[in-house]
């Protein structure tokens, strides 16, 4: 297989820090394959294209795109009657 850097690999998991009011992505992760720490720009024998993830993540990003453009359009509309009556 080709070696690949482990942040574009499927079984890699980033660890987050938390800071006052967000989180942050460290530059280190498991590695759910081997069940070990590793740093993101490691090399891996055993990568796997995470694209099915990816496609995942961007179907369910469009679903709440989606919820919030509706919520959007229900707020705008009860204003709208709000200021007409």
């Amino acid at each position: 297989m080709n070696s690949q850097k482990c942040k574009d690999c499927a079984y890699y998991t980033a660890y987050y820090k938390k800071l006052s009011s967000s989180f942050e992505k460290t530059n280190v992760g498991v590695c759910s394959k081997h069940k070990k720490i590793k740093t993101y720009l490691e090399n891996c024998g055993e990568f796997k294209n995470n694209e099915r993830r990816e496609k995942e993540n961007e179907k369910r990003l469009f679903v709440f795109l989606e919820q919030a453009l509706k919520s959007i359009n229900d707020i705008s509309q009860i204003l709208k009657e709000k200021q007409e009556g």
